[in-house]
């Protein structure tokens, strides 16, 4: 960093910065959730295939699945995936959002992949063949690219890291190594080194490049218009590599066992940039070590976050369906609780820019990596399907998640540690997790003995709640988190619980096909519709306005509303 002292407007100032957190109840429902996926087929029918079997996209919902086709098969299925995210920006914090703006990214998946073989014993009654399948089956994708844009007079998210700033050392601030050798958070010292925010009057007080100082030195505000953009990426996939026995008694009963591999890896950025509408209105005076004054002017400024997460898991599965008469079949299947390690990278950016390029800086963070245990929601899933000879059937599907079981653990606890590291991350998991439910509905068609129409639906609801405390105040995961030392002293207490009505919707349709011989063919298109969501890319904060009344105007609002389309083709032969 250059060794200059930095004025805003008529105050001194020097520079200040960052830092980085990891695991919450997010993480764990994110890593946690299954959108099933599969075969082209079981995907045209939104997945209500507890019942149904014969297929190896069902083998990953019912493990009875593989015992019901009395024939080998090998399936290969890839796919795209098309998310299309709308984006709105209110930049006080309020509903009035401006006008929408539509981004769309597509990538190419592989839903499916498997193979089974069957072996009959040649009897006629008790058990008849078993199966052996290795599968792999997509659970969820990450898809989503959001962009949102706005331009804001009151507050600056450069302004609130220096907020955030305050009682830190500056000289701790500085130091190239305060990122292992304090408890500074990576983002604070990050935007610091990187010259967003500088130090003034007496103590640790900071403002930040994109505000000025009132000449008395009480106060400090933004002087004109921002331009703000905040942008959010996700990609990756998760994935169950399914070790399947299937096992057929008579024709009537089939069972089948799993041992799930799940494997996924998950990638988050954000990025916010923000740059003076007219940077006459941001000045900015540096001084030298000898005294002297550089006057310039801010221009822009642009924070960045990367995180990436492998995940690997095991867990065990039993399924079974019955054919209790000609026409119906009963199915359900019951998941153990996955046991997952999770390994997660993450490093910060951020760079400043000023219309004398000499005092432009910009500083990465090192990489941090951590590794934990978490464990996962156990499932049971119910179906019935009717069948209409070989023309077709209809089924129904009702499967429910119980997420406040997740726990997260250390992944080597050393034998000195009495007290458990994440016991208030637990302590919301369990409260402010929930059961989630998912009712599936599908239908399949026979055309021609060669050509079959599906259609499906699917509804999924949200796991996540939040309270009323003996306050009568309204708690989320995040309030508990904030004040959990008083909530676990029992100053406060929960007293009910009430989920968000939050619904995730999925409808899907496809085209089969049959040849005389081992060939077939699938297609799909299935597009989900997900709740909104709103998020503010920066936390509110104290702030003034230029002629220093305390106005506290709320850091900017961004309302999502996210789709996805997912196009599969399942090419296989049966043998």
């Amino acid at each position: 960093m250059k060794t200059m002292k930095i004025f805003c407007a008529a105050a001194a100032v020097v520079l200040s910065a960052a830092a980085a957190g990891a695991q919450n109840m997010y993480d764990a429902i994110n890593f946690s959730r299954n959108e099933y996926y599969g075969s082209a087929r079981s995907m045209a029918l939104g997945n209500a295939v507890t019942a149904v079997g014969g297929d190896l996209g069902t083998i990953g919902i019912n493990p009875a699945g593989s015992a019901v086709a009395n024939y080998g098969q090998l399936t290969i299925t890839p796919g795209v995936s098309i998310s299309a995210v709308g984006s709105a920006y209110s930049p006080y914090g309020e509903t009035d959002y401006g006008p929408v703006r539509n981004y769309s990214r597509a990538r190419m998946t592989l839903p499916n992949l498997g193979i089974s073989a069957v072996f009959p014993t040649g009897r006629s009654r008790g058990l008849r063949s078993w199966t052996l399948a290795v599968v792999s089956n997509q659970t969820s994708q990450y898809n989503y690219y959001a962009n949102a844009f706005g331009q804001n007079s009151m507050t600056s998210k450069v302004a609130e890291f220096a907020a955030a700033a305050y009682g830190c050392d500056e000289g701790v601030l500085s130091r190239t190594d305060a990122f292992d050798g304090s408890d500074i958070s990576w983002d604070i010292l990050t935007a610091y080194q990187a010259g967003m925010f500088g130090s003034y009057g007496n103590g640790a007080d900071y403002v930040g490049v994109t505000e000025i100082i009132d000449p008395s030195g009480k106060w400090h505000y933004v002087p004109g218009p921002l331009s703000q953009n905040s942008v959010t990426h996700k990609w990756g996939s998760k994935n169950d590599v399914v070790m399947n026995l299937g096992l057929n008694f008579s024709d009537k009963v089939f069972v089948g066992f799993n041992l799930g591999l799940p494997y996924a890896r998950y990638g988050y950025s954000e990025a916010f940039y923000e740059s003076a509408v007219n940077p006459e209105q941001f000045p900015i005076v540096f001084m030298g070590n000898d005294g002297s004054e550089y006057d310039t002017n801010f221009l822009s400024a642009s924070y960045g976050y990367q995180y990436l997460a492998d995940v690997d898991g095991v867990y065990g599965k039993l399924g079974v369906i019955v054919t209790p008469f000609e026409g119906l079949r009963i199915g359900a299947a019951v998941q153990t609780p996955a046991m997952y390690t999770v390994t997660e990278h993450w490093q910060y950016s951020a760079a400043t820019s000023f219309a004398d390029d000499y005092f432009s800086e910009d500083k990465t963070s090192p990489e941090g990596e951590y590794s934990y245990n978490l464990t996962a929601p156990y499932s049971a899933s119910f179906g019935l399907a009717w069948t209409f000879g070989t023309r077709g059937f209809v089924s129904l599907d009702y499967e429910l998640t119980d997420y406040s079981i997740m726990r997260f653990r250390e992944l080597n606890p050393g034998r000195a540690v009495s007290q458990d590291i994440f016991f208030d991350l637990n302590e919301a998991n369990r409260y402010f997790a929930g059961v989630a439910h998912n009712l599936r509905i599908g239908g399949e068609f026979r055309l021609t003995p060669a050509f079959s129409v599906r259609a499906g639906y699917s509804l999924a609801t949200s796991p996540e709640r939040h309270w009323t405390n003996d306050k009568g105040e309204d708690v989320t995961s995040g309030d508990f988190l904030a004040e959990f030392d008083v909530y676990n002293s029992r100053a406060k207490r929960l007293v009910s619980a009430e989920y968000y009505p939050d619904r995730t919707q999925a409808v899907s349709f496809g085209l089969g096909y049959s040849s005389p011989g081992s060939f077939f063919a699938d297609i799909a298109a299935v597009l989900t519709s997900y709740p909104d969501s709103v998020f503010s890319p920066y936390y509110d904060y104290v702030n003034y306005d230029a002629d220093g009344n305390e106005v506290n105007v709320a850091s900017p609002r961004i309302l999502n509303h996210r789709n996805l389309w997912n196009v599969a083709l399942t090419i296989g032969w049966r043998f």
